[in-house]
């Protein structure tokens, strides 16, 4: 017999409903989290693979010495003005 209220959710599913708990959580404790995101915590937050990050030169990125790190409001405003590519 089959549990009715069992179900399986992709990764990328599971990645999105974890971010978004992750969200409710800091709202609820007034902790605002940091705008900057590592190349690793863009492609996630994104859903592009980390070479993608690397390669596009047109995705916004600041550098600072060593370390790459992306604003997530950036991210957010040239994914939705993007024009798509042929």
């Amino acid at each position: 017999m089959t549990d009715p209220l069992a179900f399986s959710l992709s990764p990328d599913a599971l990645e999105v409903i974890a971010a978004r708990a992750a969200e409710i959580v800091l709202e609820r404790h007034d902790v605002v989290p940091s705008p900057w995101l590592t190349r690793d915590a863009a492609a996630a937050y994104l859903g592009l693979p980390v070479s993608r990050l690397e390669k596009d030169r047109e995705i916004p990125v600041h550098r600072d010495g060593r370390r790459v790190l992306y604003n997530r409001d950036e991210l957010d405003t040239f994914f939705l003005h993007r024009e798509p590519k042929d």
